[in-house]
């Protein structure tokens, strides 16, 4: 999961993601454009397979129609002369349809157009029942009737038959399509009607075996309303992109433009949703608050007398995140109380269960001038007020805010009488000066780091000498920070007066809970402390 979000986080990998969802979203439209493409062909297709079974489907209306007639107007006797006139009469009506037979058993005893045969035409088996009533013969010669050359169907009702003439049906396609009809029987047998020969095979192949979508070649198969006539049309990709090659060129443009505007709004989405500060408060909670514990040591006896709890943030993808980038916003978003609570809450239960029974622990915490209220404060420490036997509360005052001097001096007191002290951070630097140091009844007062860290023939090395001997005049508890040699600690041990508390990366570095409670145990036996004091 880090590293999955790790992606959204880095400005390399989110403009990466942006160029990848660009590129998929011009494959989507490209593809989606392609599909309304082929559906729009295949509409197409469709509609010229209704033009090419239209008139079958009006030959066959004409047939029930002159069948009708037949049997209305001719009632003369069979292949009389006044039943051929008849005939002839029918054949003038405008359906299409002029030759008419006389049939019994499959054999024609006479016709409109020749009279009574010499000797009877056999059709032999018909190759098309349709129903009850009517029989088809398909693709006979037709030169029996004068018809030289031609072919056609038979179609039989009843004892009259019709002759339909195959030339009678033309259709004209679309260059860029194929198209092929056919008649079809129950029993499978397929005739040519119209068109390409072996469309309808092909279609009806490429089907079966499932490679039409692979074929390249778009396909359709159509069946008129009556089952018989089918129409199977076909055009390869390569002629409906040279038909529709404007449009898709315009597509393509359309999809690269906007694919290239919604990667940049994409990038700018993952930007604004995984930007640090929107990680910060979204995902800050007790769970991703962490407490790191680093040692102050009492320095006239060399034990550990407690702990500054500082608080580091674990971002989405497992990294952890120091005060610097988060307390501005802490502060600009107004969560100091909510995250100064999640602090002290976390240190509370690792410190209980880790630290021995029988051990005071001063445990000093970073708060907010703004937060300097007692009530809220009381409340928040609340679970270490509860243990006075185990831990002692101290509140270092940070220098983020100027102190309301008009407030501040109460709010101390009233912290006090409740157990909690509280001490001047980082004095010397900052809104921590000398003037809130006399203004103020704080307890104690904690020195920054640049005087301890400043070279030793320095104005800050020197100046520390006057500002230990103000702070010891005052009366107040002082913690002197950065000690990052022996050198140095040992500089400090022969202060006059005396310094009460060190602490700094040569004493310990600000350690997890486990690996303090651990150092706490060994810095504090009988033979380590007489080591650390000497």
């Amino acid at each position: 999961m880090a590293k999955l979000v790790s992606l959204f986080i880095s400005r390399r990998q989110q403009t990466i993601i942006a160029i990848v969802v660009g590129s998929l979203i011009f494959v989507v439209l490209t593809g989606a454009a392609g599909v309304f493409a082929l559906y729009e062909a295949r509409q197409s297709m469709r509609a010229e397979s209704r033009v090419a079974l239209a008139p079958y489907a009006q030959i066959r209306r004409n047939l029930d129609s002159t069948f009708a007639e037949l049997e209305k107007q001719v009632t003369a006797a069979p292949c009389s002369a006044e039943f051929r006139e008849q005939l002839r009469r029918v054949a003038f009506l405008p359906d299409g349809f002029h030759e008419f037979l006389y049939v019994v058993d499959g054999a024609a005893l006479c016709s409109a157009s020749i009279g009574v045969f010499e000797t009877p035409l056999q059709f032999g088996e018909p190759d098309i029942r349709v129903g009850a009533e009517t029989v088809v013969w398909m693709q006979r010669d037709l030169s029996f009737s004068g018809f030289e050359g031609l072919f056609g169907s038979i179609v039989q009702e009843g004892a009259f038959a019709i002759v339909v003439r195959q030339d009678e049906v033309p259709h004209a396609v679309p260059q860029w399509m194929e198209f092929e009809t056919v008649a079809t029987a129950s029993s499978g047998r397929r005739w040519h009607l119209d068109g390409v020969e072996g469309v309808f095979d092909a279609n009806r192949q490429a089907d079966i075996d499932g490679t039409a979508p692979l074929s390249g070649t778009v396909r359709s198969i159509d069946c008129g309303d009556d089952g018989m006539i089918y129409v199977a049309t076909q055009a390869s990709l390569t002629s409906l992109l040279a038909r529709g090659a404007p449009y898709a060129v315009v597509a393509l443009l359309f999809a690269a433009l906007l694919s290239a505007v919604l990667a940049i709004q994409a990038r700018a989405l993952i930007v604004r949703r995984w930007a640090f500060d929107a990680r910060f408060r979204r995902y800050l909670d007790a769970e991703t608050v962490v407490c790191a514990y680093q040692p102050i040591m009492e320095l006239a006896t060399g034990r550990i007398a407690g702990c500054e709890v500082l608080a580091r943030w674990r971002d989405i993808d497992d990294t952890i995140v120091y005060p610097d980038r988060f307390i501005p916003l802490v502060e600009r978003y107004g969560l100091t109380r909510q995250f100064t609570r999640m602090v002290v809450e976390k240190a509370h239960r690792e410190l209980s269960a880790a630290m021995p029974a029988g051990l005071l622990l001063k445990v000093t915490f970073n708060v907010f001038p703004r937060d300097l209220d007692s009530a809220v404060l009381c409340d928040i420490f609340g679970p270490f007020l509860a243990e006075p036997e185990r831990f002692r509360v101290i509140i270092e005052l940070v220098e983020s805010d100027a102190i309301d001097m008009v407030t501040a001096p109460r709010e101390i007191e009233r912290l006090r009488d409740t157990g909690i002290r509280t001490y001047i951070d980082d004095f010397g630097s900052g809104y921590s000066n000398i003037q809130n140091l006399a203004a103020l009844s704080v307890d104690g007062v904690k020195l920054d780091r640049a005087f301890a860290m400043a070279p030793a023939d320095s104005m800050m090395a020197r100046m520390l000498y006057h500002a230990v001997e103000m702070i010891h005049s005052s009366g107040r508890m002082m913690v002197v920070e950065g000690i990052e040699t022996a050198e140095r600690l040992e500089e400090l041990r022969a202060f006059r007066p005396a310094i009460d508390f060190v602490q700094g990366y040569h004493i310990s570095r600000p350690l997890g809970i486990e690996p303090f409670a651990g150092f706490l145990a060994d810095a504090n036996r009988p033979d380590q402390l007489l080591a650390n004091a000497a």
